[in-house]
């Protein structure tokens, strides 16, 4: 009798675990494919380079951007709230790294797949000497980020083709950006074939 109050006890105590355990999901980031992965807001393809970020939703879905600009353009028009995680990766390593403990670089004149100009590092040391070495730049956290003005380079802009980007500078739509038709589309509205960094 005893024996069976504690498998019971034991039984209950392991549902309970497991239950909490479930609930929890870990996310984590996947492999680009550049055959097939489309940029989620501009429609780019997306290069297995140091600028691809991607979106985890919370039903599992991930969502890929050609450019971290593009992702917070994203995040700007549908907001955090189905977000499980999000993931940049290191410049150098090319590894995937959560956004949130990231550190970022920026400077107008970084040449980005859509010419926002924000590098993302692994190491704030790294970050730090990126800066040193390139003799420019402004250091950034992640909690930085959302408050950034994210702003497209015009002069990089007309790299992507007329139409491209925002009449004021900017891209996309959402809080911060142009009305301009986005990038990634041309001035019919059509989407630009071709890869990121073109």
């Amino acid at each position: 009798m005893r024996n069976r109050r504690m498998t019971l006890a034991l039984a209950i105590i392991m549902a309970a675990v497991l239950s909490v355990a479930c609930g929890r999901s870990e996310y984590s980031a996947r492999a680009v494919n550049e055959e097939t992965d489309r940029c989620a807001q501009c429609n780019m393809a997306v290069a297995d380079d140091a600028h691809a970020t991607q979106i985890v939703m919370k039903d599992g879905r991930t969502l890929m951007f050609d450019d971290i600009g593009c992702m917070y353009a994203w995040l700007a028009e549908h907001g955090d709230g189905d977000v499980g995680a999000s993931f940049v990766r290191d410049y150098h390593g090319l590894q995937w790294v959560k956004t949130e403990k990231a550190y970022y670089v920026y400077d107008a004149s970084f040449k980005t797949p859509m010419a926002y100009g924000v590098l993302s590092f692994a190491d704030k040391a790294d970050a730090e000497a990126f800066i040193a070495e390139q003799g420019k730049g402004v250091l950034m956290a992640a909690d930085e980020l959302p408050d950034h003005a994210w702003k497209v380079n015009r002069d990089m802009g007309q790299a992507h083709g007329e139409g491209a980007h925002g009449d004021d500078g900017t891209h996309g739509r959402g809080a911060g950006h142009g009305d301009g038709g986005g990038h990634g589309r041309d001035a019919g509205g059509d989407a630009h074939e071709g890869g990121a960094g073109a």
